[in-house]
């Protein structure tokens, strides 16, 4: 790392801070193979007396749950033969409503363009809420617009369910976190939170997520728990995968769903779960990641970034929730990502 680099990088950070978009972050980038860069910055909460912030740090994903866990579940159920992604959604979920015309598909969910909106079900108990978010008609065509909705992905998610015969979770654990060894990856709510767990708005361990955590149960939008070498582990197999050199997570079927845009014609580039759109569409997206980079950020304040072409991982984790005033910096707080991450890739060697 150059002093100009690091000094870059803190400049960023102090103004975030000032700015009152954070009180910390976990920082980290590198390649498949090659020695990352990893740094803490600031406080692990947001009170004037709280403690360092530590790059073991354990944050709620909030919607990274999204690729990390049901993106990468559906790609595992595809390589062992339990779903088509072109296939109708009814075929995995009966009761799915449907507008007339096209069937809602998997590639339809995960590229939200499924006419599904995001409202949430937030006033019923958890099973009928449950049952509602599968049969509640969709508001607009299906592939007429992108809505981005993370009723989607708590549907890919219970497809996943259906399909393996196991809960979210237990699917994620066997299939993703276990094998990769994500140890300190996991659904919330962790019910008794050490020091390393990072408050959000709510209670450290609490899901942030309001649809995650009414729902009481592992859900496909939100609700993941993880820090950055976990997520480095992710991030290193997925370059291996997209890079050819591997099958950790994604085989021959799966791969190219994950690294090509799969959305339709004129609507927002993605890959299967995956944002592929550029900066201008995306400002947490860095500067340098080519066509190809794929990503996703969270409301907590988390974006992660790949790009198989330069061989490159980012992942940004920040405590914007825990800070006083949150509500209004969502958009601001998109645009440190980016630059934070901008700044982070300038110190590799």
């Amino acid at each position: 790392m150059t002093s100009d680099a690091y000094k870059s990088l803190h400049a960023i950070f102090a103004r975030g801070l000032s700015d009152g978009l954070l009180a910390g972050a976990v920082l980290e980038a590198g390649s498949s193979t090659g020695e990352p860069v990893t740094l803490a910055l600031g406080t692990i909460a947001g009170a004037p007396d709280a403690p360092p912030m530590h790059a073991d740090a354990i944050f709620d994903m909030a919607s990274v749950t999204k690729v990390v866990a049901t993106t990468t579940a559906c790609a595992r159920c595809l390589d062992l033969g339990l779903l088509d992604f072109d296939a109708p959604a009814s075929d995995y979920l009966p009761s799915i409503a449907q507008l007339p015309g096209p069937p809602i598909t998997l590639r339809d969910l995960a590229t939200h363009v499924s006419g599904i909106d995001n409202a949430k079900v937030l006033s019923l108990p958890p099973s009928e809420a449950w049952d509602a978010l599968v049969t509640r008609p969709p508001r607009w065509p299906v592939r007429s617009r992108f809505e981005y909705a993370c009723r989607n992905f708590i549907l890919l998610g219970r497809i996943v369910e259906q399909v393996s015969g196991q809960r979210l979770d237990a699917f994620c654990g066997t299939q993703i976190f276990q094998p990769l060894g994500m140890k300190d990856t996991r659904f919330g709510p962790i019910l008794h939170p050490g020091p390393r767990v990072v408050a959000t708005c709510v209670a450290a361990g609490t899901i942030s997520d309001e649809q995650a955590r009414a729902l009481q149960r592992p859900v496909g939008n939100a609700g993941l728990f993880s820090y950055a070498a976990d997520l480095a582990r992710f991030c290193r197999a997925v370059l291996n995968d997209l890079r050819g050199d591997a099958r950790l997570l994604y085989g021959p079927r799966s791969r190219p769903w994950m690294s090509q845009p799969c959305s339709p014609k004129g609507l927002p580039a993605r890959a299967f779960g995956w944002d592929m759109r550029s900066r201008a569409e995306v400002p947490h997206r860095p500067t340098s990641f080519s066509r190809a980079a794929i990503g996703h950020s969270g409301w907590t304040g988390q974006s992660l970034w790949i790009d198989p072409e330069h061989d490159r991982y980012v992942i940004v984790l920040t405590n914007r929730t825990a800070v006083p005033g949150h509500a209004s910096t969502h958009a601001r707080q998109m645009v440190l990502r980016g630059e934070l991450a901008d700044a982070l890739l300038a110190c590799l060697a």
